[in-house]
């Protein structure tokens, strides 16, 4: 008789430790000072084990970045909307301010892994491709600016938001909500008018 798995395997669990030695390295030091042999140590494998499940140090840090896109993704209730609405544009901004926070030391990593910065590249396009969307769909309605293309916008909004998280790393709840504001007001004088901010 097959036995059926009801949790997760053996190599679900090692690569997971692997996950999460790397969250807590990558937060205490710069990428390219953590080793192959850190991450191996840490998550309890030897170097020969680590390579069973990542090829580079890279590829970890890259996994780890999509479980956090992944969460993040399914928090764009704005980019789904019709029209300005600000409060659908404040929770999902708040949505990626507290996972910004969270997992600053990871998200704010730099490498010099041409696999991560491809990575970065490929998901950076893909949320501004749906932030334009969303923009041309309100400008076809009439509600949205058309004097700035809908893609530009929707880069100059990636751009400011992510200056500002960039501050957010040790931001009490307090400074959070008010960085979550300014940045909402903010997009929605870009893209709408200051008759559409509050």
């Amino acid at each position: 008789m097959n036995r059926r798995r009801t949790g997760p395997s053996k190599g679900d669990m090692r690569e997971a430790a692997i996950l999460d030695a790397a969250r807590t390295l990558f937060t205490e030091q710069p990428f390219d000072a953590v080793t192959i042999d850190d991450l191996a140590r840490a998550a309890g494998l030897s170097r020969t084990g680590f390579y069973f499940y990542f090829r580079t140090k890279g590829a970890v840090l890259t996994a780890l970045m999509a479980r956090f896109w992944d969460v993040l993704g399914a928090s764009h209730v704005w980019f789904d909307s019709t029209g300005p609405s600000p409060a659908l544009l404040r929770e999902q901004l708040l949505a990626s301010a507290r996972l910004w926070r969270e997992h600053a030391g990871v998200l704010s990593c730099t490498p010099s892994s041409a696999e991560v910065r491809e990575f970065n590249t490929r998901v950076t396009a893909r949320h501004d491709q749906r932030c334009a969307d969303k923009i041309s769909r309100d400008q076809e309605l009439g509600t949205a600016t058309t004097t700035i293309a809908a893609i530009r916008l929707a880069e100059m909004i990636g751009a400011i938001r992510d200056a500002r998280w960039a501050q957010m790393a040790k931001a009490s709840d307090t400074e959070l909500d008010d960085a979550v504001q300014d940045i909402a007001e903010a997009i929605q004088r870009l893209v709408y008018g200051p008759t559409t901010a509050s």
